[in-house]
């Protein structure tokens, strides 16, 4: 993400969708069954929760709203 967002990368972009197919895999690691409105849901919750915000712009201030619109575009 970082680096998608350095380079003035567009979340709807290739990299965003590879960026969210990945946040997909990470989602369902533990098993649970992946749900897309979930997957949207809990972007918005790192948007919206500043603690969430933190971890994502630790680096690169904007990486949460990245991810969140490259979520947004790609999960039906």
């Amino acid at each position: 993400m970082e680096a998608a967002l350095q380079a003035g990368l567009s979340p709807e972009s290739e990299e965003g969708k590879e960026i969210t197919a990945l946040h997909c895999r990470w989602l369902t690691l533990t098993g649970n069954r992946y749900d897309p409105a979930r997957h949207r849901g809990i972007t918005e919750l790192y948007v919206m929760d500043e603690r969430f915000t933190a971890y994502y712009d630790k680096q690169v201030p904007g990486c949460t709203r990245f991810l969140r619109d490259a979520v947004i575009h790609w999960v039906r």
